[in-house]
């Protein structure tokens, strides 16, 4: 009886949960744990850093400054912008961090949308001026997860603008649930069940987008062609301890298209993907 009495006056968690515009979209966070606070301030302040470095916009950004030839990244920064262009490697190109002249040419950072014509594609992509942003949103989850060991805190949910960042686990000790969203509208086509720190990075043709004459036009560009791929896939969602590469490899696979992609994560053990087709099959 008196132990039912203990337990039943247990404290309740701690917890603290904040919401912020930063890297141009909204993002979610919630923390349980003693030092839920302090680990969230710290997180704030991350993920502001990371968008006043990262940023495509801002002309005093250290994106800005490299594509200007000028700047130079501190060591962390460098191994950043390194393991970008490892992952350039695996995927042989199909995740390309230097493809900023071809995305500002379709209109995707200021959304004065238009179909560029083929010579301006062409001079673009043999201009290489770096973008971060098909990954720099899987490394701040990575750098939370790392953030998040240095204090007192039992778990965490993170929704870094739709990637999604895990940190232990529920209240009730099972796991996260993390949906797919249906690309076809709302709702959800299945969920993810998954504990510990983990990425679950998803990229769709139905997220940044526009029309013009009756015709689709998604930010997913091919490095190759600087066109919007169409190869039937719909969306791809990665699983990853390394946020990062769940961020980059999104997108790769995306791009790879289902049969090369399929080839990609039977030669890797560090992540996993389910693949949603335009024509309603599923490959997990």
């Amino acid at each position: 009886l008196i132990l039912s009495l203990l337990v039943g006056c247990a404290p309740k968690e701690a917890s603290a949960q904040k919401s912020l515009f930063c890297m141009d979209t909204v993002m979610d966070l919630q923390i349980w744990g003693k030092d839920c606070q302090e680990a969230l301030q710290a997180l704030e302040t991350m993920l502001l850093e990371l968008e006043k470095t990262w940023s495509v916009s801002d002309h005093n950004s250290l994106l800005s400054a490299l594509n200007r030839g000028e700047g130079k990244p501190n060591g962390e920064q460098q191994a950043f912008m390194e393991k970008a262009m490892e992952l350039h490697s695996r995927t042989n190109g199909a995740f390309d961090p230097k493809l900023h002249h071809v995305v500002a040419l379709w209109g995707f950072y200021d959304k004065n949308y238009r179909v560029p014509d083929p010579q301006e594609l062409a001079l673009a992509l043999q201009e290489e001026a770096w973008d971060m942003g098909a990954v720099v949103k899987g490394y701040a989850g990575l750098l939370s997860t790392q953030i998040l060991d240095r204090y007192e805190v039992s778990r965490a949910i993170l929704n870094l603008g739709g990637n999604i960042q895990t940190y232990g686990q529920k209240a009730d000790g099972t796991d996260w649930n993390i949906g797919i969203q249906d690309p076809a509208g709302e709702g959800y086509v299945g969920t993810l069940a998954v504990s510990g720190a983990m990425a679950v990075v998803t990229s769709g043709d139905y997220q940044r987008y526009f029309i013009e004459d009756d015709r689709l036009y998604h930010h997913i560009l091919d490095p190759k062609t600087g066109i919007p791929v169409n190869n039937g896939i719909n969306s791809v969602t990665v699983i990853c301890a390394d946020g990062t590469v769940a961020d980059a490899l999104s997108t790769a696979l995306f791009v790879m298209g289902l049969e090369d992609g399929l080839r990609l994560w039977q030669r890797s053990e560090d992540f996993e993907a389910v693949f949603l087709m335009k024509n309603g099959t599923i490959y997990a």
